[in-house]
């Protein structure tokens, strides 16, 4: 059976998550006073933006008729950051490279925008080595829907029991098992403890242990 990676992008392609609650806290704190904490994100890490600014704006009783507004300004301020300092994740580029070698089929399956994902694949250099990239921002359903890993199976015409999964979010490792994938769990550092995470078939710390894995199954 010939294997296929999907890869989530941010947290696993590149280290911007720390980017994207920097911009939100700043912009936050700068338009409404409001001082963001952990709990504010940790629960929608790997959700779409749109979805998460809503269930901020939510639970903070914040106005929501402009939040296309909000969503298209944080987005471009997070995208200006990435590219100019762009933190791949550490031995990302050997992955990829050993991955392309062995002519494994590699997708990106992000909550992100797509303008987003192009802007990472671009500033990264790191376009060649995928067949497809697709935004859940594009789809009916975000993370922890399976949606959007099961339709990137599709588009690689590949079955979902054959595709695995990369992902750093418990949202992620949830859509995955239901798309019915293998999935390996890339955590952050302050959420490895998280027990949930042993939903994965392995909790892994670097990029350097998904191809002993590939190998090994």
């Amino acid at each position: 059976m010939t294997i296929t990676v999907i890869f989530d992008m941010d947290g696993v392609l590149i280290d911007s998550e720390p980017v994207w609650r920097e911009v939100e806290k700043a912009f936050y704190l700068q338009r409404h006073g409001l001082t963001l904490v952990d709990s504010d994100f940790d629960a929608f890490t790997g959700m779409p933006v749109m979805i998460f600014l809503r269930k901020l704006h939510e639970r903070h009783c914040l106005p929501a008729q402009d939040l296309r507004s909000v969503h298209d300004i944080i987005v471009g301020q997070v995208a200006e950051k990435i590219r100019q300092h762009p933190e791949p994740l550490p031995g990302i580029f050997d992955l990829l490279a050993a991955l392309k070698q062995r002519n494994i089929p590699m997708a990106v399956a992000s909550s992100s925008p797509l303008r987003q994902i192009d802007n990472v694949l671009d500033t990264l250099n790191i376009r060649e080595y995928f067949s497809v990239a697709i935004s859940a921002e594009t789809l009916k359903h975000g993370k922890p829907h399976p949606e959007i890993f099961l339709k990137a199976a599709e588009m690689m015409d590949a079955d979902p029991e054959s595709c695995l999964v990369i992902e750093d979010s418990l949202n992620g490792l949830i859509a995955a098992r239901a798309a019915g994938m293998q999935v390996l769990a890339l955590p952050a550092v302050h959420q490895r403890q998280d027990p949930r995470f042993t939903l994965a078939d392995q909790i892994i710390d670097h990029h350097d242990e998904v191809l002993p894995f590939i190998l090994n199954n």
